[in-house]
């Protein structure tokens, strides 16, 4: 459908140019058998594929060859070059009125690139296959089909496809497809939809076994708009059009305005996370799209969307590193640092066993408060702890104490010895109480030195090894370095965001690599990319803020309320929510096949950064209810303020 650009058409009119009736008025139309015969078509009506085309299966195709069947070959170029030309061909000799079958496709592959017979009669089983994984259920669809079914009323099954008709009864079957009376299958030499050509020779086929049966008599329901509406109303069928999922993403406003309109140039895997995408929020025909925004200021929705396909590609990402750095030297645990582990370790874990990498997972409670005591060396870095981690001008005295020296009890002590004037938010004063604590160096030092011992006891265990590596959120690399002073060795880290300044942070402490890099040069940037990146892997609950010894067992202090705010908790549950269901909804659509999805970081951050770049006012007050609540440096601010946001 063409309008002006610029202007963003209505939801309504937007995915069919044929007659606009709603699911449930056409139910009534089949329960009251208005046709003596209904057909229906295959995939994207009765059947879910998530891909965006045959082409995403042609690259599973290639991935598993290699991994199945040992065959290195250039596999989805051959398949996809092999079907163009047989078609071509054909339709020199016979204009669009047959339909290639996969049997001739692995002869031409067999004949025209010299693959041996038995592994092309391989190839063509694993293509049966892993077609035969990819297909699930289409809700809407089976709706209809079941309403046609219970009526009475002839029920057929019309298909353009190159599979032959028992595998296709395998995709029925595995989808709940039953019940029907015949089987139309362009490949079996019964024309094709595309040409129009199937269905006069259908017509003519039921014309013997129905008496006095008409063309009106007969609807075919389907979700192209010219194979299964046009064509067949051209044959004096009536149609139905059952809007494909991901035909209605494509005519979403955002959708060409970021890109999407090219979607064939994106690499297969981002493809059919899109496709999987659509089908989760676009399958129902008369779900409700927001206009302005893919998230509709659904919190559920952009974790599912957004902060689902991030920790997916950085899961992905986490364990590649993981497996290049094996090869060097060996890796037995990724330690997932508390809170920012959360999410992504529950999806690493997912990948980690669908790529078969032999690696431990580890959720690690820690953070800087707890890690604190072992920046403590002197009377120098007492003096200098409140420029360590800079605090916000309007918190008072007290933070100091909370914040890096509650783990001494000399420092409470002169805390209480100041009065309430001296308390106050005043830089002198803070430098004052720093330099009284630092009176004290000597007490002060010996009890980060036990502070330390009782840190050794609780992490040495765990990390005093060689054979570990760390996840973390990133910044600066604080952790690496207080872990790394602790045990006097390196560490290795694997951060989400790393500063520019991180690479001499950590020199000495071990390497790192980072998913992706803090934005730098415009601040509006950063505050909203590093709080909203926050917000789709942290966990909501409250963060560590000490640790003792207690029985031989470590004890962690936390915070008495999360940080995020009440409110925020809500919030981030929900998108939290919404990410672990689309790693649920990825498994179910494509299985073992979820191995070879590895996003690189900037594919991975799409939807994160279009949410930044596109968001509406409603998008922005799911933020609006979180709390960013920084221990360390005291800071508590929200995402409220538009200064934050690009849109």
């Amino acid at each position: 459908m063409k309008h002006h650009r610029g202007m963003i058409p209505k939801i309504a009119k937007l995915f069919s140019s044929s007659e606009v009736i709603g699911q449930r008025e056409f139910i009534k139309r089949l329960e009251g058998r208005q046709f003596k015969v209904v057909s229906f078509d295959v995939f994207d009506t009765l059947v879910a594929r998530f891909i965006s085309s045959p082409d995403d299966i042609f690259y599973l195709l290639e991935k598993r060859a290699k991994d199945d069947l040992g065959i290195n070959l250039p596999i989805a170029a051959m398949r996809g070059d092999a079907i163009r030309k047989l078609r071509k061909f054909v339709s020199q000799e016979e204009p669009s009125n047959k339909e290639i079958s996969t049997s001739e496709v692995y002869k031409y592959i067999e004949l025209h690139y010299a693959v041996d017979n038995q592994l092309c009669e391989a190839l063509h089983h694993l293509e049966k296959q892993i077609e035969l994984e990819l297909s699930v259920p289409r809700p809407s669809g089976l709706v209809l089909f079941e309403a046609a079914v219970k009526s009475g009323s002839m029920v057929i099954i019309t298909s353009d496809t190159y599979y032959d008709e028992e595998h296709l009864k395998l995709v029925l079957r595995k989808c709940g497809v039953e019940g029907y009376h015949r089987l139309f299958v362009s490949s079996a030499g019964q024309r094709t939809k595309s040409a129009g050509t199937i269905f006069p020779a259908i017509f003519a086929q039921l014309a013997t076994h129905i008496p006095d049966i008409c063309p009106q008599d007969i609807c075919h329901i389907g979700d192209n708009e010219i194979n299964d509406v046009a064509n067949p109303k051209s044959a004096g069928w009536h149609a139905y059009h059952l809007p494909n999922p991901i035909e209605r993403l494509r005519h979403h406003p955002l959708y060409s305005r970021n890109g999407l309109d090219r979607l064939s140039k994106y690499p297969a895997p981002f493809r059919m996370i899109v496709a999987a995408i659509a089908y989760k929020f676009f399958e129902d025909p008369e779900a409700d799209l927001h206009e302005k925004s893919l998230y509709g200021g659904d919190a559920y929705k952009i974790g599912f969307i957004a902060a689902g396909v991030f920790n997916f590609g950085l899961a992905h990402w986490v364990a590649r590193e993981v497996r290049m750095r094996t090869s060097q030297t060996p890796i037995d645990v990724v330690h997932f640092l508390a809170r920012d582990g959360y999410l992504p370790i529950r999806f690493f874990e997912e990948v980690a066993r669908l790529t078969k990498l032999d690696v431990k997972s580890n959720y690690l409670v820690s953070s800087r408060r707890v890690l604190y005591p072992a920046q403590i060396d002197s009377a120098t870095d007492i003096i200098t702890a409140a420029l360590k981690h800079p605090i916000k001008p309007h918190q008072p005295v007290e933070v100091l104490y909370k914040t890096r020296m509650a783990w001494s009890p000399t420092a409470e002590s002169v805390l209480t010895a100041f009065n309430d004037r001296r308390l106050s938010t005043k830089e002198r004063h803070k430098e004052s109480y720093l330099s009284a604590v630092a009176a004290h160096s000597q007490e002060v030092v010996e009890e980060a030195e036990a502070a330390k011992a009782v840190l050794r006891r609780v992490y040495g265990p765990d990390i005093d090894r060689d054979n570990a590596i760390f996840f973390d959120l990133g910044y600066h690399g604080t952790t690496q370095k207080l872990f790394g002073k602790l045990f006097d060795r390196p560490y290795d880290f694997l951060y989400v965001l790393a500063e520019p300044s991180l690479l001499q942070v950590t020199e000495e402490r071990g390497g790192f690599s980072s998913f992706l890099s803090v934005p730098t040069g415009a601040y509006v940037r950063k505050p909203v990319v590093t709080a909203v990146i926050e917000a789709m892997i942290c966990a909501s609950g409250p963060s560590a803020i000490g640790v003792t010894i207690e029985d031989g067992k470590a004890k962690f202090e936390y915070e008495t309320q999360p940080g995020w705010g009440a409110a925020g908790v809500l919030a981030l549950n929900e998108i939290h929510e919404g990410a672990l269901d689309f790693l649920t909804w990825m498994g179910g659509g494509f299985g073992s096949n979820l191995r070879y999805f590895a996003l690189e970081p900037a594919l991975s951050y799409f939807f994160v950064n279009l949410l930044l770049r596109s968001s509406t006012a409603e998008d922005r007050k799911v933020f609006s209810a979180i709390v960013y609540d920084n221990s360390i440096t005291g800071e508590i601010d929200s995402l409220a303020s538009k200064r934050y946001w690009l849109s």
